[in-house]
């Protein structure tokens, strides 16, 4: 399917569209409205780092964000989250978890904590109370530390002094004894680790006196004004934009399994045959068209002739059959149309009811249900002399020129326009339209004067008697009524007309209905073609006649 078919099926479904829009957009709206107000409090942190920390260390950790991450992922874990829910009642570290959430500032030694709560106020105070509760953790875990280095650096100290106690009382013993000095060089290496301990914690007390806060609140929590959730205005794009693919895919949906046919374009592409012509559905009862009265499908059946007349440049089409896939399609009306038409163009047309089931032209043509009419001259042909011995059946086959069929056609009160009714109904229609009497009836047509022949034949589907005259015609018009024939139909139709190797010119469209932008329709009546003046009857001679010419 080409985007032009798409955007068909969508412009025909378009309030479906509309409607799964608009559902789905008030639909969130809705549920947005009702839904608890969720709001977001923040409150920034800095990691600070002081001159007094050994300056390498300052370049790895100015280099990557690690320790702001590591201090990020450290404001929420459990023990922070346990002191904090404990001061809220009903409030326990599980549910302040799913609440919390914290983030790092690219690039920077900041990072945020924030908290999302139903309570505006209480989203704040847990963001501070969760900042200061983290510094203090981190506060007494670095005392703690530096006493420990502290204590170690002391003892390192202590020891080192008792050593260099012990190796002075050791030297002045041996000077008593008079014994060599041999403990200089370790007492001098015992009192420079020991001035070397000595600045260590000298330098630990300093950095800690001048390090203060490791952590820093740089912007405490504000309480919000508006929620975060529900977004109302997201929600409801989200859900217009959900509405809109919901359609459009339940749109296509029902395209794939619609059976219906909806457009002349559709058809087409399902038959693969051409339209010939597109007639309007009519209001009135009259389905005739009256060559004195105007109407909107004039056009129509004029369009169709002159198909049927480019259908024929190469091979002229002198006996056409008019069918339809199921009854009620208006064939019968389309062929009875047809039929003036032509012989309004001054062609000598004959009009014959193939329909051996249901048969209709002679209600149409007000001629009496008990007319001669096609199964009679059918059984003509079969007999020998059938004007001498019409109640003979026949044991010698006649010449079919000999075999006169004026008795069998009536005048239909158009000028050059002749109808042959069905006649009596046989018990077997399509024996009858299949044995040899209906070949000699055949070439008893082409010795008569009409110059185009119409059959009128019974529904295609579930009946053998439209597909076996259809071999024997020089062309097959369908006739079509959207709102009533169905995918499936066309396509056994199709199939039944290319296995007996019909020729089918085209199909109508019967019964359209007028929708919006048709009304050029009715904008063509102020325009009178020269085709139109000579189709009218007031401006044609052979109409004042009180009958037309016989056909031979």
């Amino acid at each position: 399917m080409t985007f032009g078919h798409y955007w068909i099926i969508f412009a025909r479904r378009w309030p479906l569209l509309l409607l799964c829009v608009l559902l789905m957009g008030v639909g969130a709206l809705v549920v947005s409205l009702c839904m608890t107000p969720v709001y977001r409090s923040s409150v920034l942190l800095q990691v600070a780092i002081h001159s007094g920390t050994n300056q390498s260390d300052i370049n790895d950790l100015l280099a990557s964000n690690q320790l702001v991450q590591t201090e990020a992922q450290l404001a929420v874990c459990d023990p922070v989250l346990q002191e904090v829910a404990g001061r809220y009642p009903g409030l326990t570290a599980s549910q302040l978890r799913k609440m919390v959430s914290s983030s790092v500032k690219l690039n920077t030694q900041l990072f945020e904590i924030t908290v999302q709560d139903t309570d505006a106020h209480r989203a704040a105070l847990l963001a501070d109370d969760l900042a200061r509760t983290f510094i203090r953790h981190q506060e007494h875990d670095r005392q703690q530390e530096n006493q420990a280095s502290q204590q170690q650096l002391q003892q390192e100290i202590n020891s080192t002094l008792r050593q260099i106690n012990a190796l002075k009382a050791q030297r002045a013993s041996d000077a008593t004894k008079g014994q060599p000095d041999t403990s200089s060089e370790q007492l001098t290496a015992l009192q420079q680790h020991y001035n070397q301990w000595q600045s260590a914690l000298a330098q630990l007390e300093l950095s800690e006196a001048q390090r203060g806060g490791f952590l820093l609140i740089a912007q405490p929590a504000q309480v919000a004004s508006t929620p975060v959730q529900p977004d109302i205005v997201l929600n409801t794009v989200a859900g217009l934009a959900v509405g809109l693919l919901a359609g459009l895919a339940l749109i296509l949906l029902l395209a794939h399994v619609d059976q219906h046919v909806h457009s002349c374009e559709e058809l087409q592409r399902i038959l693969s045959w051409p339209v010939l012509a597109l007639t309007w559905l009519e209001r009135t009862t009259d389905a005739l068209i009256q060559p004195a009265r105007h109407t909107a499908n004039e056009d129509a059946y004029r369009i169709l002739r002159s198909s049927i007349g480019f259908a024929g440049v190469d091979k002229p089409l002198r006996s056409l059959m008019v069918t339809s896939a199921l009854p009620g399609e208006g064939k019968s009306t389309v062929a009875a149309n047809l039929a003036i038409f032509m012989a309004l163009a001054g062609k000598r047309t004959l009009l014959i009811d193939a329909d051996l089931l249901c048969p209709t032209l002679h209600e149409k043509f007000a001629l009496p249900a008990d007319k001669p009419g096609l199964s009679n001259a059918i059984l003509a042909c079969s007999l020998p002399d059938f004007q001498a011995q019409p109640s003979r059946v026949f044991h010698t086959v006649v010449d079919p020129r000999s075999i006169s069929l004026d008795g069998y056609i009536h005048p239909a009160g158009i000028p050059n326009l002749r109808v042959m009714s069905s006649g009596p109904l046989p018990p077997n229609p399509a024996e009858l339209l299949e044995s040899r009497a209906m070949q000699r009836f055949f070439q008893a047509l082409d010795c008569c004067d009409a110059e185009i022949v119409i059959f009128d034949t019974s529904p295609l589907l579930g009946l053998s008697e439209s597909i076996v005259l259809s071999t024997k015609v020089d062309g097959t018009i369908v006739v079509a009524d959207l709102n009533r024939v169905h995918k499936p139909h066309l396509q056994q139709m199709r199939s039944r007309f290319a296995q007996a190797g019909s020729r089918v010119i085209g199909c109508v469209v019967n019964k359209y209905p007028r929708r919006g932008g048709l009304l050029r329709v009715s904008l063509y009546a102020r325009y009178r073609p020269l085709e139109k003046l000579r189709d009218d009857p007031r401006n044609s001679a052979t109409v004042r006649q009180p009958h037309a010419v016989p056909l031979r």
